[in-house]
């Protein structure tokens, strides 16, 4: 291995000395299995808070997983290829750093008020004098008045909810401080405001893996049938993608978003039925060249022209084409 003048984890020091594709793989997997999975968890545990129920609640916890994995993994393919120009330098900082993103990502989608109003809170904090936001010694951020730093912070929020609704933002808070007589962790605080506002897309209770804890009743019978019959049906599509020419299979995988305009091919490897190194091989791209479009998905018809050797207009027609042979073979599908 060539000595780095760029400083590196040293865990990932046996993937730049590995030449073998297929260890390269076996190593990366390690990696992210032995070290950065548990930081990943660790984050979407402390960082996202449900109201449904359990069922559905790991349902969402595993589909954050596995795109927070895809990226890293991306990440890490780039610092194999290139690690001067992709350097790593803590592996469980960088899966720590995304998970975060990707949970910020997902709380904006799931609870907007809640986010709108958790950045007004964060605004008035940091600038109205009075008021500060600060972190604890264990790392979390921690809000009060000024003068209150020194103090103990509380987690017992009984009864804020019953406090009158003030006329603006900072009367409010001010009324939970004084209601509190103690700091109190961010996150518990935009509940709390949250809940005297009346804001109710908020989540309400952190996934833990006690098993013992209290929770909601589990999904119906119903709700579990649907999600084996989506897995049928990916299964299904994945088959007929693969049988369909090379430029009808990318213009549509390259493309595939769902009713928000967010990439759907991720589905693929989140359910089990395609690996990224799959996909890659569908598309008849390398792997590292998937990886280095994986996080711009789904990407525009000008760049898959330009991908394909083909104009925008081809695209559009090869998509439309491939569209239509999968509707036949799909039929009593969709």
């Amino acid at each position: 291995m060539k000595e780095s003048p760029v400083k590196i984890d040293v865990l990932l020091e046996p993937l730049l000395a590995e030449s073998s594709p297929d260890q390269a793989d076996e190593l990366l997997s390690q990696l992210i299995t032995v070290h950065a999975e548990p930081v990943i968890k660790a984050v979407i545990r402390y960082k996202l808070r449900f109201s449904t129920n359990r069922e559905t609640q790991r349902a969402e916890a595993d589909d954050i997983q596995q795109e927070v994995v895809l990226q890293l993994l991306a990440q890490l393919q780039r610092f194999r290829k290139t690690p001067e120009s992709h350097p790593i330098t803590d592996l469980r900082g960088m899966a720590a750093v995304i998970a975060h993103r990707t949970c910020a990502r997902w709380l904006r989608r799931q609870f907007p008020e809640r986010h709108a109003l958790k950045n007004r809170l964060h605004y008035l904090l940091t600038r109205q004098r009075g008021f500060a936001l600060w972190q604890s010694e264990d790392g979390k951020l921690v809000a009060g008045f000024a003068v209150w730093q020194q103090k103990n912070v509380t987690h017992n929020l009984s009864g804020i909810e019953k406090l009158p609704k003030r006329e603006g933002l900072a009367e409010t808070v001010a009324a939970i401080f004084n209601h509190l007589n103690a700091p109190v962790d961010f996150d518990e605080l935009v509940s709390g405001v949250a809940a005297i506002q009346g804001i109710s897309d908020q989540p309400v209770e952190s996934l833990t893996d006690d098993e013992d804890a209290v929770h909601e009743p589990t999904a119906p019978e119903p709700d579990q049938a649907w999600r084996t019959e989506k897995r049928m049906f990916l299964q299904r599509l994945w088959e007929e993608l693969q049988q369909l020419p090379r430029n009808q299979r990318a213009a549509l995988l390259l493309n595939l978003k769902d009713a928000s305009g967010f990439s759907s091919i991720t589905l693929f490897p989140a359910t089990g039925i395609a690996t990224v190194r799959q996909l890659a091989a569908t598309l008849e791209i390398s792997a590292e060249d998937f990886a280095a479009v994986w996080n711009d998905l789904p990407i525009e018809d000008a760049r898959i022209a330009e991908l394909l050797g083909l104009t925008r207009q081809q695209v559009i027609n090869t998509r439309k084409s491939g569209r239509e042979r999968l509707a036949r073979r799909l039929k009593g599908f969709i």
